[in-house]
């Protein structure tokens, strides 16, 4: 068997050549020197314009039941550390921007991890654009699940919910014309999920042996990938039209001596994703089709998956400042039981509460219910800003009725609540 070089390893050489070439390209882009004296000869690489930022966060996290699993605990404490460099030439049209980001947590050595979310250069043209490097692309429009999102992959240890991606190394093309924006995607390294290790929380029945993942392809994680989108906006839609060739983001499984061996498949997917805005509701849908993707009985499939509804805004409710959001949406999967996803056939219901006080307070209350086996869960998440540097947020999620879902019945014994201070400098 060939030996394998850590993940952490094939990450850092493939960030040290995007670092030379971010360098070359800087040099290209950059004007030249004007004057002829050595001391001037490197001037031109001095930005017009530089600035750090970033975050702090200490997190704390309490399970309100024993833990299902042995090595596993009740509690957990966690800090973050998120800075970000950013320098700009030519007046903005050429930014370098850097955000690398760790995580050290007390309890799950997968989870205390290092990652490069972003470290780019953008380049503007006129109506064209060219982004190189590592770099972080939302595409989607609903609430629960977005179907569509798939430049990034998950870093499933930093949440559930599976918003937080790693940093995705490409080169990106666009074109904005009247009609929209056009872009094309090289995508020439492949980023596995993180996921939780034996001892954590949140994870299914067996622990994953995320150490031995496997490909279905030669190349393995530098299988080479591409992406086309197309987005516009038509009056009071806003559409967005997709297609990616290349390794599923979302690996499936197969048991390997008492262990989840996560497996990544080559697949093709199309997509859709549109909003509607009509006075104060909006309208919101996405929609894949997607060939090659392994269910839950490892067998290839072609399936479908759609999710959509509406958030309809009550404004300065009781005459006050706050507004008050409603959301309804409906998630469905044509695999059913075989898919690997807890939105297969969901209805999910939300509040969704900003105060538009100094303070930037929201809040965000979401149920969802899978209609066919009656699993349920329930979520609230909440800010607020302490001091114009401090802010504090609360997560808190329930499982209810887990026992026939699949992928739900590992959280059986994990509702929890989660309490995050973060400093931002």
């Amino acid at each position: 068997m060939r030996h394998r070089r850590p993940e952490a390893t094939r990450f850092a050489a493939g960030v040290f050549c995007a670092l030379a070439g971010i360098a070359a390209l800087i040099a290209l882009v950059s004007p030249a020197p004007a004057g002829a004296e050595e001391a001037n000869r490197l001037a031109f690489l001095e930005p017009e314009h530089a600035e750090i930022y970033g975050n702090v966060e200490l997190e704390g996290t309490l399970f309100f039941q024993p833990p299902q699993f042995d090595d596993q605990r009740r509690d957990d404490v966690s800090m973050a550390i998120e800075p970000t460099l950013l320098l700009e030439w030519n007046d903005g049209d050429t930014v370098f921007t850097f955000t690398p980001f760790t995580r050290f947590d007390s309890q799950d050595d997968h989870r205390t991890h290092f990652d490069i979310r972003d470290m780019k250069i953008e380049q503007v043209s006129g109506d064209w654009a060219v982004t190189f490097g590592v770099d972080r692309e939302f595409w989607g429009r609903t609430e629960a699940v977005h179907l569509v999102d798939i430049v990034n992959q998950t870093d499933l240890v930093e949440g559930i919910d599976g918003e937080e991606k790693l940093g995705q190394p490409l080169l990106k093309l666009s074109r904005l014309t009247g009609i929209g924006e056009f872009s094309a995607y090289y995508f020439p390294y492949f980023r596995k999920r993180t996921l939780p290790g034996p001892e954590g929380r949140l994870r299914l029945p067996l622990p994953y042996a995320t150490e031995r993942a496997e490909f279905e392809t030669g190349a393995e994680e530098w299988t080479p990938a591409f992406a086309g989108r197309y987005t516009g906006v038509f009056g009071d839609v806003d559409l967005g039209l997709h297609g990616y060739w290349g390794l599923s983001r979302d690996p499936s499984f197969r048991v390997s001596r008492g262990r989840l061996l996560p497996v990544y498949s080559r697949i093709a997917q199309a997509g859709i994703d549109a909003q509607y805005t009509f006075g104060a509701t909006l309208w919101k849908g996405e929609a894949i089709l997607r060939q090659g993707q392994r269910n839950a009985s490892f067998e290839r499939e072609l399936y479908v998956a759609a999710t959509g509804g509406l958030e309809h805004t009550l404004y300065q409710i009781g005459g006050t400042d706050a507004d008050l959001g409603l959301l309804l949406e409906g998630a469905y999967d044509s695999r059913g039981d075989e898919a690997l996803t807890a939105f297969d056939n969901e209805v999910v219901g939300g509040l969704r509460l900003t105060l538009n006080d100094t303070q930037d307070t929201a809040v965000l209350l979401t149920g969802a219910v899978d209609v066919t086996d009656g699993s349920a869960s329930v979520r609230l998440e909440a800010e607020r800003r302490l001091t114009p540097h401090i802010t504090a947020a609360v997560e808190a999620q329930g499982f209810f009725n887990t026992a026939d879902d699949f992928v739900n019945r590992g959280f059986a014994d994990d509702s929890f609540v989660r309490l995050k201070i973060k400093y931002y400098f």
